[in-house]
Formats: C-alpha cells, structure tokens, sequence
C-alpha cells in the first residue's frame, strides 16, 4: 500500500469520530441550556436546522459566557471537514 493510500484511511476513519465527538458535545450544550430556560422557551432535541442551531449558540453565549462548547464544537466540524478534503486528496480527486 502507498503512503498517500494509508493517510487518505486515516483521515477517513477521523470524520465519523469527530462527528460524534461534535455530536456529544451539541448534546451537552442542549441539556446545559435546556436546564437554564423556562420549560416552554427550552429546545427540542430532535429537528435541528441551521436557525435553530445558531439560536442554540446564541442562547448558550448568553448564559454561559465563558463556555467552550460552541468553539469545541467549531473547531470539530472544521477538523472533520479537514479530514475529508485530506481523504479526496488521497484518493486524487485534486
């Protein structure tokens, strides 16, 4: 097998574990938030779209303002996003 073969696996393997690790994260952010609201402004765990998630983040800066979830959140999405142009590198796609 090839270098480049055996780094485009890797990178693979990296984006659905960086997903879920995002994923985790995104939950806590919603049970953190969640336990700050009032029962009838709280968000649903299923259904999420871009204006819900972008108010989730809103609302998590305003409680929490020195929280790191929405960075760590971030910076996972951009790392997996990363992992796969570094993947379609591998297989030749540039």
């Amino acid at each position: 097998m090839s270098f480049r073969f055996i780094i485009g696996i890797a990178a693979l393997i990296c984006v659905p574990i960086l997903g879920i690790l995002g994923a985790f994260c995104h939950i806590g952010m919603v049970e953190a938030v969640n336990s700050q609201l009032p029962v009838d402004l709280q968000f649903n765990p299923m259904g999420w779209y871009f204006q819900k998630t972008m108010r989730l983040h809103r609302e998590y800066a305003r409680l929490f303002p020195g929280g790191s979830l929405v960075l760590r959140v971030r910076l996972l999405l951009g790392f997996a996003a990363v992992c796969l142009l570094i993947c379609a590198w591998a297989i030749g796609l540039f």
